[in-house]
């Protein structure tokens, strides 16, 4: 067998990663956390000033994710959260970002051996809901999972009734990974759903826009990825209907040529900032703050109001130097969703 051998690099060139990172840290850290942490650490080292935002635009994961990650990593004691324009001392990579806007941190998890489950689950509601699990999933939960349905249960304040829906509404949808019903749980919890009624009435405006999305993305052939998921329920999240959220997807694809959840991401947080509540509104702020007659009075809607950049130097201000001829642009996407 061929041995292998990692090319050197200069120093300039390198990421150094600690032993005890990789040995403490990385081994009971969630995936997409352990991702995030590396990606502050390189971002940190070429002096570039690390937000949240900025970290889920490039790992294409919620803003939530992010915060979820940034609490973890604060709490292991490899973090420092500090006010923009403030520099930490030492190694530890640094978020410069006000803790305004953070949600509330959800419910640690405690961790039960396998005898402390079996007193706590035999007798009570749980065991039943463990057997349904079961026989959903097709195999004994493990420790692991076991924990997380306790979790779900006691620490996110899960009815059994709510439990048991969520069980049913990942497995029917071909996740029937406990962790994955975690994530749900979690996201659930967030979203302040706390009855059956409530999350499958979340679950009916999920599915509705998600077809909506992904059409008009022009996307087929295959289902949404969870990053594409978390993006889709914060926008339900935000209260807007389905021909808002693919109005901006229309407007990402022409300012971007591809399909950019974090860009349209941006444009529906810009909207839900301004008030937008129907189409109307949109049309209504296109004429006001149009590109080409926009004055200090009446600057373009996304134009300067992130981090005090100018137009010039915003990544986003193509999406309000344009002006579009909507109706050529649905048959632009028409045609296309059609080949």
């Amino acid at each position: 067998m061929d041995t292998i051998i990692l090319s050197q690099n200069i120093l300039q060139n390198v990421t150094i990663i600690s032993n005890d990172f990789i040995d403490q840290h990385m081994l009971k850290a969630d995936g997409e956390y352990v991702k995030i942490y590396l990606l502050i650490l390189r971002l940190t080292n070429q002096n570039i000033s690390v937000t949240p935002d900025l970290l889920a635009d490039k790992l294409e994961l919620t803003r939530k994710d992010v915060l979820r990650a940034i609490r973890y990593w604060k709490k292991e004691g490899l973090l420092s959260v500090q006010k923009e324009g403030k520099t930490g001392p030492g190694s530890t990579p640094a978020v410069f970002t006000p803790d305004s806007g953070i949600t509330a941190a959800v419910p640690e998890k405690h961790t039960y051996s396998a005898s402390e489950l079996q007193k706590h689950i035999q007798d009570t509601d749980l065991e039943r809901l463990v057997f349904m699990a079961e026989t959903y999933i097709g195999h004994p939960l493990s420790v692991q999972e076991l924990n997380s349905i306790c979790y779900i249960s006691e620490d996110l304040h899960f009815s059994t009734d709510l439990l048991e829906y969520l069980v049913e509404y990942c497995s029917e949808r071909g996740k029937k990974q406990i962790r994955y019903m975690e994530k749900v749980a979690i996201n659930w919890y967030e979203a302040g759903i706390d009855t059956v009624k409530a999350a499958m009435d979340q679950s009916a405006l999920y599915t509705r826009n998600v077809f909506s999305v992904m059409k008009a993305f022009g996307i087929s052939g295959r289902n949404p990825g969870q990053s594409e998921i978390d993006f889709i329920s914060r926008w339900n999240s935000m209260g807007f209907e389905s021909d808002i959220i693919v109005e901006a997807c229309n407007r990402t694809l022409l300012a971007t040529h591809q399909a950019s959840f974090p860009y349209a991401n941006r444009i529906l947080e810009d909207w839900k900032k301004a008030g937008v509540k129907n189409i109307s509104d949109i049309r209504s702020m296109d004429k006001k703050h149009h590109p080409r007659t926009g004055t200090e009075d009446h600057p373009p809607v996304s134009g300067t109001g992130r981090a005090g950049l100018s137009t010039a130097s915003n990544s986003f201000h193509n999406f309000d130097q344009r002006s579009y001829d909507y109706d050529a642009l649905e048959l632009r996407l028409a045609g296309k969703t059609r080949r």
